[in-house]
C-alpha cells in the first residue's frame, strides 16, 4: 500500500488530469464568417445596423476605456454537422460581453474570473439540434470596462490596457463522453477532499481513486486516441459506483437554487448593470433548456423592469419560465436596499413597488425578502415585512461580523413591534460541490445550533457583477444529489425552502433587535451629500403626497400619484446598498447625487405649485407635519418683521438674506399665514464674548468658542462633563480593508480635539435668536464655518454648518459630553427608536462602537435628558454621557474623489426638563427637519390624531387612483394606545388596510388601537 504521501502524489495527478480533460471538452469545427467590428462608448440595447460596421482584417486589437466592440459574423451549419449541439468559443479577449444569436439577446461571457485558460462563462450553446444548411447570425458585444481604482485602502487598482487581442468565434462540438468522466471525476475527487480521515467511505473513495490511477493515460499525447477513450471507459465504472452509493437519511439537508447577486449599481454605473442583468438572465434561461431541473431566483423587481423597458422579447420568456416554475421572482422589494439609512416609509415603497411588479407582470407575490449584501439590517423590518405579505428573510452578510460570530442559522427574528419572521443564513458565492456542501453544513461555516434543524440553502453562481451559474456548476449539482458522503441536496426555489423550514424546525431561537453588522460602519457617514439628499428627498416627497391629496380633496377628485412616481423610483433606485452607503465608483456617485438632487427640488416645485400665493406683504406656510407646532421659523422673505411675533433678518452662511420668525404656531396638516408689521420684542440675550446667558441657560465658552459649560437656568445644573459641547475631532481614517466602507476600532483611541479659532462674531441679536458666526481651520486644505444659533423661545442650540472638505483618509466627528447619567441611548430608526446600552460591558457592546440613528438621538434620566438631532448624519458613537455625531469620512477608494468639497448640515442638542417622550424630543425632532412649505392649502386640517405618540408619518395617494388617500401612523414613543382621528372633510369611509393598501376591516368610530412601536395603514375615503 502507498504512504500517505504517495497517496497525495496520486490524488494530485488526477486533480491535474481533470485540467487535461477540460482542454479537450470543446473541440472547434468551424469559425464564424465575415467577421466585422463597431466600437462605441455608447451602451446600447439592440444590435447596431450593419452600416455601422467594418472588417477585421489586420487588426490585432480592439477597445479603449469605456468601449464597447460589437463583432458581427455567421456561420451556415455544413452537413456533417447536422444534427449537433453547436457552441460558440469566442477567441477574442474581452472583460465581458454578451451574445446575441439570430437578433435576440442569447447568453453572457465573461474574463472577470479565469480558471486555468479560460475566464467564466467562456463557451455557451447556440443550438441543441443544428440543421445543415441554417445560417446564424451572431452579435456579441464585448465590453473593455473602465476605470475601476479598487476598494482597499492605499491600493490602487487600475487596468494596465484597455486594449485586448483580436480573434474569432470558433464553433465548437463538445464531447459528451469526456464531460460525463470529468465532472464524476471532479465529484469523486471533492468528496474525498471533503471527508475526515477517519472516515471509512473516505478510504473506500481513495481505494478507488487509486484503481482509476492504475488504468489512465495522464497525457493524451503518449497514446492514441483509442487508448485514451478506452482507458475512461474502463475507469468511468469504477467513478459511477463511487457516485451510485446513497446518503441515508440522517443527512444535511442543501437546498440547491440558481442566483446571481446583481448589484444596481457599484464598480460599474446602472446603465451597465442593465447589460449585465440582460445577459445573466439570458443566459439561465437557456441553462434551463440544457438542465431541466435547473432553477433561479431573481431577486430585484427593478432588475425586472429593466428588462422588460430595453429587452422585452427577454422579458416574455422570463415570463414564460416563471409560470414553469423554474424562475423565481422572489426578492420583495424594487431594489435590495440600504437598511439602515432609508427612512421608514420607503422602506415600505421599496415592497409596495417590488410586490406590485411582480403581481402584474408575473403574477407572483413574494413571500421572502432577500437581502444577501446589505451592511446591517433595522430592528423595525419584521413589521414592515409582515405588513407586505413577506414571511421571510434571508441574508448572507451577518457572516461577515469582523468581532463577535452570529449564533445562529435559522430563527425567528423579533422586530421592534414584536412581530417575528423567520429568518435563514444562507450562503452564495460558491458552487455547489461535495467541499462546499459539507463546509456549510457542518464545516468552517458549519450550520450553528443543530438541533434547531439540519436544512441550509445555497443559492450558487457568479455574483456582485452577474453572470450567475455556469455550466459546470449544473453538472456538479446534478451528481450531488442523494450522494453517500455529502450532505442531501436538491433544487428547490427560496418559498419552497422556507417553507419546509417553517415545518420542520424544532424550537428555534428568537433573536430580539437590530441585527447590526460588525462591519463597514463608515457607510452611516460616507459622502455625505448622498445622504442628505436622500434626507431631503424623503421629505419632499412627503411633502408633495400631502398637497397632491389636500389639493385632490379640496376640489373632490381623485388623487393622482402620476406625476409623483418617476421621482419616486429615482429616489428608490438610489437607496440601493451600494449608492446609498456611499461605496460606489465616482461616476455612480455623481450620477445619484445629480438625479436626486433633481427630484428634490422637482417635489419642491410640484409640492409649491399646488398652493396659494400669499398676498402681498404677507407669507403663507403650510405645516406638513400631523402635529401642531410651535417653533422658531427661518425663511427667504423681503419681509421687514412679522406683526404680532418677535422676528429679526439676518444673512446666512451663503450670503441669503432671511427672517427668522419666533413661536409661530401651526395646525396640523393646515396653512397659516402671517402679516408684515413691527417685530415684538426685544433680546433676551447677554453676551460678553466669553460667557452667554439666554432664557434657558448660562454658558462659558472656550478659546474656541465651543460650549465648556451649559448651566441649565431652571435648575443650575451643569450639562457639559469632559470636552466642551461641539469639540470637533478628527483621527486618521485608514481602515485595515474596504476603505469607504470601514470604521475600525482601534480608530476611535485616535480621535483628537481639532479646529483651530480663525474668526468669531455675532451676526444676528435679537428677539427671536443669537447667532454667532465661527470660522475654523481643520487643516491647511479644510475650514469649517458654523453658526451657532440660540432659540430665544425654547432650549434648542443648533449648529449651522459648511464644511469645506479637502482631506484625505481623515474622519470628523462633533463630541457633546454630556454629565447625564443615562441607563441607555435611545437612537430613532424607521417607525420608532431603539434602546441601546451607552456602555462597553461586552464584547458585543464593544463592537457596536459606531451605530445608526435617523433624526434624534437622546440621553434622559428619568426627568431630564439632552436629544442630539440632525438633519442628515446618521452615525453616532455613544459611551456613557458621551454622544459623538459623524459629520465626514474621508475614504477614498473605489471613488478616488472621496467625499471633497462644500458640505452644509445642520444638527443641534435640545435639553429638556422631562424625560424622553413625543413632545420633548420626537416632535421637536420632526419639527428640525420637515420644515413649513411655503403658499397656502388650508385654513383647517385634513386629518388629526389626538395622541401626541401617534405619528401620522404619510399622507399619500392611493396606488390605484380613486377618491381615496393612504394614512400611514405608528406610535413613536413605545406606548399602549387607543387614538382617535378627527377629518377636516366629509367622510364616506374608513377603512384598515395592510401596507400593499389591501382591505383588512372597516374602522369604528375613526378610533385606532395602537400597539407599542405598532404601524397602521388607513385607506380614507372621500
Amino acid at each position: 500500500m502507498l504512504t500517505v504521501r504517495g497517496f497525495e502524489q496520486t490524488r494530485n495527478k488526477l486533480f491535474r488530469f481533470a485540467d487535461t480533460l477540460y482542454a479537450r471538452l470543446f473541440t472547434p469545427v468551424g469559425q464564424a464568417e465575415n467577421l466585422r467590428i463597431y466600437e462605441t462608448k455608447k451602451p446600447l440595447h439592440e444590435i447596431p445596423g450593419d452600416e455601422l460596421f467594418s472588417g477585421v482584417s489586420g487588426r490585432e486589437k480592439w477597445g479603449g476605456e469605456g468601449v464597447y466592440g460589437w463583432f458581427k459574423g455567421e456561420f451556415t451549419v455544413p452537413a456533417e454537422l447536422d444534427g449537433k449541439a453547436l457552441y460558440l468559443y469566442p477567441r477574442m479577449d474581452a472583460y465581458e460581453g454578451t451574445l446575441w444569436v439570430n437578433g435576440q439577446i442569447h447568453s453572457n461571457f465573461a474574463a472577470k474570473f479565469v480558471e486555468g485558460s479560460h475566464g467564466n462563462h467562456y463557451c455557451n450553446r447556440i443550438t441543441a439540434c443544428a440543421r445543415a444548411g441554417e445560417t446564424f447570425s451572431f452579435a456579441l458585444e464585448n465590453y473593455a470596462f473602465h476605470d475601476m481604482p479598487g476598494t482597499q485602502p492605499l491600493f490602487y487598482e487600475t487596468f494596465s490596457s484597455y486594449l485586448y487581442k483580436m480573434g474569432g468565434m470558433d464553433i465548437c462540438v463538445r464531447d459528451d463522453e469526456i464531460l460525463d468522466f470529468l465532472f464524476d471525476l471532479k465529484t469523486v475527487l471533492s468528496l474525498e477532499k471533503a471527508l475526515p480521515d477517519t472516515s471509512f467511505r473516505k478510504a473506500e473513495i481513495q481505494n478507488a481513486m487509486y484503481n482509476m490511477h492504475l488504468n489512465l493515460f495522464y497525457d493524451p499525447a503518449t497514446c492514441t486516441k483509442d487508448e485514451f477513450y478506452s482507458a475512461l471507459r474502463s475507469v468511468s465504472p469504477i467513478l459511477k459506483s463511487v457516485l451510485s452509493k446513497q446518503n441515508g437519511e440522517g443527512a444535511p439537508f442543501v437546498g440547491l437554487i440558481g442566483h446571481s447577486h446583481m448589484d444596481t449599481a457599484w464598480l460599474w454605473p446602472i446603465t451597465e448593470t442593465e447589460k449585465k442583468c440582460a445577459r445573466t438572465y439570458a443566459n439561465q434561461l437557456n441553462l434551463m433548456e440544457e438542465y431541466p431541473e435547473y432553477k433561479f431566483v431573481q431577486s430585484s423587481a427593478y432588475h425586472g423592469e429593466m428588462i422588460r423597458r430595453n429587452n422585452p422579447d427577454l422579458f416574455k420568456r422570463i415570463q414564460k419560465a416563471v409560470q414553469d416554475g423554474k424562475y423565481e421572482p422572489n426578492g420583495g422589494v424594487w431594489v435590495e436596499c440600504d437598511c439602515n439609512l432609508t427612512g421608514g416609509e420607503y422602506m415600505i415603497r421599496q415592497f409596495l413597488w417590488g410586490q406590485r411588479f411582480t403581481r402584474k407582470y408575473f403574477n407572483y407575490t413574494s413571500d421572502c425578502f432577500w437581502l444577501p449584501d446589505t451592511f446591517g439590517y433595522s430592528y423595525a423590518i419584521p413589521q414592515i415585512m409582515k405588513g407586505c405579505g413577506v414571511n421571510y428573510f434571508l441574508t448572507t452578510k451577518m457572516a461577515w461580523n469582523d468581532t463577535n460570530r452570529f449564533p445562529y442559522t435559522s430563527f425567528y427574528w423579533q422586530g421592534i413591534d414584536g412581530t417575528r419572521v423567520l429568518t435563514h443564513l444562507n450562503r452564495t458565492h460558491i458552487g455547489p460541490t461535495p467541499e462546499t456542501l459539507h463546509e456549510i453544513t457542518d464545516g468552517a461555516d458549519a450550520i450553528m445550533e443543530k438541533r434547531v434543524s439540519d436544512m441550509r440553502l445555497l443559492s450558487f453562481g457568479r455574483g456582485d457583477g452577474g453572470g450567475g451559474p455556469e455550466f459546470e456548476m449544473l453538472e456538479m449539482a446534478r451528481r450531488l444529489q442523494n450522494l453517500s458522503g455529502a450532505p442531501e441536496s436538491k433544487y428547490v426555489t427560496v418559498s419552497e425552502f422556507m417553507k419546509d423550514l417553517e415545518k420542520s424546525i424544532y424550537d428555534p431561537s428568537v433573536y430580539a433587535g437590530e441585527m447590526y453588522l460588525e462591519l463597514h460602519r463608515g457607510t452611516l457617514t460616507n459622502q455625505s451629500e448622498i445622504k442628505r439628499n436622500n434626507r431631503d428627498c424623503e421629505i419632499a416627497i412627503h411633502d408633495l403626497e400631502l398637497a397632491t391629496v389636500m389639493d385632490a380633496v379640496k376640489n373632490g377628485k381623485a388623487a393622482d400619484s402620476e406625476n409623483i412616481a418617476p421621482l419616486l423610483n429615482d429616489l428608490l433606485v438610489r437607496q440601493f446598498h451600494d449608492i446609498l452607503p456611499g461605496t460606489c465608483i465616482h461616476t455612480v456617485h455623481e450620477e445619484a447625487k445629480r438625479v436626486v438632487r433633481s427630484a428634490v427640488l422637482k417635489a419642491r416645485e410640484q409640492a409649491h405649485a399646488l398652493t396659494e400665493k400669499a398676498q402681498e406683504n404677507e407669507i403663507a406656510l403650510t405645516n406638513t407635519l400631523s402635529f401642531n407646532r410651535n417653533d422658531t421659523l427661518h425663511i427667504e422673505s423681503e419681509l421687514s418683521g412679522v406683526e404680532g411675533y418677535a422676528s429679526q433678518r439676518y444673512a446666512d452662511l451663503f450670503g441669503k438674506s432671511r427672517l427668522a420668525i419666533s413661536g409661530v404656531e401651526m395646525p396640523a396638516f393646515a396653512s397659516v399665514t402671517l402679516k408684515e408689521g413691527k417685530s415684538k420684542g426685544v433680546s433676551p440675550f447677554t453676551y460678553d464674548a466669553n460667557t452667554l446667558k439666554t432664557p434657558f441657560f448660562e454658558i462659558v465658552f472656550d478659546k474656541n468658542g465651543f460650549i465648556a459649560s451649559m448651566k441649565d437656568r431652571s435648575n443650575g445644573r451643569e450639562l457639559v462633563n469632559g470636552l466642551p459641547f461641539n469639540t470637533f475631532l478628527m483621527a486618521e481614517d485608514l481602515p485595515a480593508a474596504w476603505d469607504n466602507w470601514d470604521i475600525d476600532a482601534d480608530e476611535e483611541e485616535k480621535f483628537a480635539p481639532a479646529g483651530e479659532l480663525v474668526s468669531r462674531e455675532v451676526v444676528s441679536d435679537g428677539a427671536a435668536e443669537m447667532r454667532i458666526r465661527s470660522k475654523y481651520k481643520l487643516s491647511e486644505k479644510s475650514f469649517i464655518e458654523q453658526d451657532m444659533v440660540f432659540d430665544a423661545h425654547s432650549p434648542l442650540i443648533t449648529f449651522e454648518t459648511i464644511i469645506d472638505w479637502q482631506e484625505e483618509h481623515r474622519f470628523l466627528k462633533a463630541a457633546f459630553d454630556t454629565a447625564l447619567h443615562a441607563d441607555g441611548v435611545r437612537s430613532e430608526i424607521q417607525f420608532g427608536h431603539i434602546r441601546r446600552v451607552n456602555h462597553r460591558s461586552t464584547d458585543v457592546e464593544k463592537a457596536r462602537f459606531e451605530v445608526c440613528n435617523h433624526k434624534y438621538s437622546d440621553l434622559s434620566e428619568l426627568n431630564y435628558g439632552i436629544a442630539l438631532l440632525n438633519d442628515s448624519k446618521y452615525g453616532l458613537s455613544v459611551n456613557e454621557g458621551s454622544m459623538r455625531l459623524s459629520l465626514h469620512k474621508g475614504g477614498m477608494l473605489p471613488d478616488s474623489a472621496g467625499d471633497k468639497g462644500r458640505h452644509f448640515t445642520r444638527y443641534a442638542i435640545l435639553p429638556h426638563a422631562e424625560g424622553f417622550g413625543a413632545k420633548s424630543v420626537i416632535q421637536p425632532a420632526y419639527a428640525f427637519n420637515y420644515l413649513p412649505v411655503e403658499g397656502f392649502v388650508a385654513d383647517h386640517p385634513l386629518v388629526t390624531v389626538d395622541k401626541d405618540n401617534i405619528i401620522i408619518e404619510t399622507v399619500k395617494p392611493m396606488e390605484d387612483k380613486e377618491n381615496a388617500y393612504i394614512l400611514r401612523l405608528y406610535d413613536a414613543a413605545g406606548d399602549y394606545s387607543k387614538a382617535k382621528l378627527s377629518f377636516g372633510h366629509e367622510l364616506k369611509k374608513l377603512m384598515e388596510c395592510n401596507m400593499l393598501e389591501e382591505e383588512i376591516a372597516p374602522i369604528e368610530e375613526n378610533m385606532l388601537t395602537f400597539k407599542p412601536f405598532e404601524i397602521k395603514t388607513v385607506k380614507v375615503e372621500y
